[in-house]
């Protein structure tokens, strides 16, 4: 592993465990690849969960959509006060509404941000991440609501680690800009 982000007293107040983090950003022919590796350092094991809270510009939210294999998957609305686990309607998500979904299990897998004003954007989850999160403050013009959606690539089971063990996730961006 290259050097990355290690713990140390600060991290250590807030979670006692020893770790290294690596996450890599490569530009490469046609796609931007990512990967995140998390490595036990003690002789311990532990337990973590992990998201990556990407926001994504769109042109217009109301117009977007999302694809993916949603349809019939385990789904928390985390709007509601009293969150309660449904099953996905569809496998495409538009947004009319704030939104906080959780989407269990659905990855890995592609999940397609489509946006008829810029064309699509791939997320392609090439292992580690299993649930996807769907977030948007819709209608809030102070955050910009209209012009992003985030679309979080996440573990959110805990992650059980051993002693000098790594678990590793990658996620590619592939645009196909609108012709």
């Amino acid at each position: 592993m290259c050097p990355g982000t290690v713990d140390s007293e600060a991290t250590r107040e807030m979670w006692p465990h020893n770790f290294l983090m690596e996450y890599r950003v490569e530009l490469l022919e046609g796609k931007l690849s990512t990967s995140l590796k998390v490595l036990n350092t003690s002789k311990s094991a532990f337990n973590f969960q992990c998201a990556l809270h990407s926001y994504y510009s769109v042109s217009n939210v109301d117009t977007c959509k999302i694809t993916g294999d949603f349809k019939d998957a385990a789904r928390i609305d985390k709007t509601e006060d009293n969150p309660k686990m449904s099953k996905g309607a569809s496998d495409t998500i538009e947004i009319s509404k704030f939104t906080e979904e959780i989407y269990k299990e659905v990855l890995p897998g592609t999940v397609t941000i489509s946006d008829p004003a810029k064309g699509d954007l791939q997320l392609v989850n090439t292992g580690g991440w299993k649930d996807v999160v769907i977030w948007n403050p819709y209608g809030d013009k102070n955050m910009g609501a209209s012009g992003f959606v985030c679309v979080e690539s996440a573990e959110l089971a805990l992650i059980p680690l051993d002693g000098n063990e790594c678990w590793q996730a990658g996620l590619d961006l592939v645009p196909k800009p609108k012709a």
